[in-house]
């Protein structure tokens, strides 16, 4: 039998949900029911942590970091948002040719 776990705010300790999924996909489940789930990796803290909201995961991040480190952390996502963007239309491209490709295999 499976363990159910409870979540909580980490920072204002609000109940969040119950759930016997493990750690990574009570991320996802909490992201669903509207809640934040974050791993801050970029920011220099392992693990994953959930909010009830945005203000309560900023609040929480200055708390648990320090200003170089949000900056550093801001740089490095904007970085990677940056390449995700430029690599796009490549990734539409590879998406099109899949799509072509089953197309012409659906149709022999």
């Amino acid at each position: 039998m499976k363990q159910t776990e409870k979540y909580y705010c980490e920072e204002c300790g609000k109940y969040l949900f119950n759930t016997d999924k493990p750690r990574g996909a009570a991320g996802f489940l909490a992201m669903d029911l509207g809640f934040v789930y974050k791993m801050p990796i970029l920011f220099g803290i392992s693990g994953s942590h959930f909010f009830c909201c945005k203000e309560c995961w900023n609040k929480w991040l200055a708390k648990h970091t320090t200003p170089e480190k949000r900056e550093e952390g801001d740089k490095a996502v904007a970085d990677i948002r940056q390449r995700m963007a430029a690599r796009q239309p490549e990734l539409w491209r590879g998406l099109q040719r899949i799509q072509d490709t089953l197309e012409k295999k659906r149709k022999q």
